[in-house]
């Protein structure tokens, strides 16, 4: 929630190019990358703070899942924390349907549980994790997993293969790598292998601000699960002064991302990902002068100035050759369709 999105006017209108298919779905997963305390101002980088009727937006647009677990979750310390849970409940209460949420505790006696959703026919359990908190936190108010820790990495492992047996689909969220890189780090992608081979199905994760991209694996028994090494920016202020003459320039890549639309089934008594389809996606300044977020083959339809016609163009080219086998090689990696 950077300064430009938070001074829209109606939040709802940075998502209603793309509610329709969030909420076609049975469930939408997002982090939130600030904490939600209305005993403070707002307040932008490099310590966040947001307010309700922003996240209410994206849950009236069909978000129905928060990963609260990231870099700034402590950025109002102990305070932001309760009062980001206290609004996850109102929040549940405001749209009239439960709000799931994860990677927070209030209460330091109790343990990092996963969160248990009931969709589609499936038992789900999601658990939000990160790399790190920006502001030194006294005590585990966040669920912090670091993968360079070997310890850390351990144990999490551990307890994970404990965690997964209950489910029939495990979804887990992972705040970390290094921003701004266009190819995730080897380890980091040998961390997520060994989080699908302890039973995650699905593993999402974020912080780099780029997208990059995401991985089909066989496992064991039967059946395909993913990986989506860094998801991008879905909204957020950081493309605000791009120039539309420069498209490759590596900052255009923070306002693009994709809808990462992902079908399971189950069969033979085994939960597996069947089908991802991707809707690629891009922050636009609307006639407003407001960044909403638009499916690019909207964008290409529009009446554009033609600086803008052609940078979108080109960014749409570019995204889709970078989804398309940039990180893992073509013929590891599966997307189709909706581009």
């Amino acid at each position: 929630i950077h300064s430009v999105n938070y001074i829209v006017s109606d939040y709802q209108v940075i998502y209603s190019a793309i509610a329709p298919y969030l909420k076609q779905d049975d469930l939408t997963f997002a982090n939130l990358e600030f904490p939600l305390d209305p005993a403070r101002p707002y307040e932008d980088y490099p310590c966040f703070n947001g307010n309700l009727p922003y996240v209410m937006a994206a849950a009236e647009a069909g978000v129905d899942v928060f990963s609260l677990a990231n870099n700034h979750s402590f950025d109002q310390g102990r305070a932001g924390v309760l009062q980001s849970i206290r609004a996850m409940e109102k929040l549940g209460l405001l749209t009239g349907r439960r709000i799931a949420w994860s990677g927070l505790r209030g209460n330091l006696s109790r343990s990092f549980l996963p969160a248990e959703i009931y969709a589609g026919g499936f038992k789900i359990g999601f658990l939000a994790v990160t790399q790190m908190v920006n502001r030194p936190m006294g005590h585990g108010y966040v669920q912090i997993v670091d993968y360079h820790s070997r310890s850390q990495r351990r144990a999490f492992l551990e307890c994970l293969r404990t965690l997964t047996p209950a489910y029939d689909l495990f979804i887990l969220s992972y705040h970390g790598g290094r921003e701004y890189a266009l190819q995730p780090e080897p380890e980091k992608i040998a961390f997520f292998k060994e989080l699908v081979e302890a039973g995650a199905h699905i593993v999402y994760a974020h912080h780099p601000h780029v997208p990059q991209g995401s991985l089909l694996i066989p496992a064991a028994p039967g059946g395909m699960r993913l990986i989506i090494a860094s998801a991008g920016n879905l909204i957020s202020g950081m493309t605000w002064s791009i120039d539309p003459r420069d498209p490759e320039n590596l900052q255009a890549f923070t306002g693009d991302s994709a809808l990462w639309s992902i079908r399971v089934a189950r069969r033979d008594g085994c939960v597996a990902v069947e089908q991802v389809r991707t809707l690629l996606v891009t922050n636009h300044r609307n006639v407003d002068n407001e960044l909403v977020v638009v499916p690019f083959f909207d964008l290409l339809r529009e009446e554009l100035p033609p600086s803008w016609r052609s940078y979108y163009r080109q960014r749409y080219s570019l995204l889709r050759a970078h989804l398309a086998g940039a990180l893992f090689g073509k013929t590891a990696l599966s997307l189709t369709g909706r581009d």
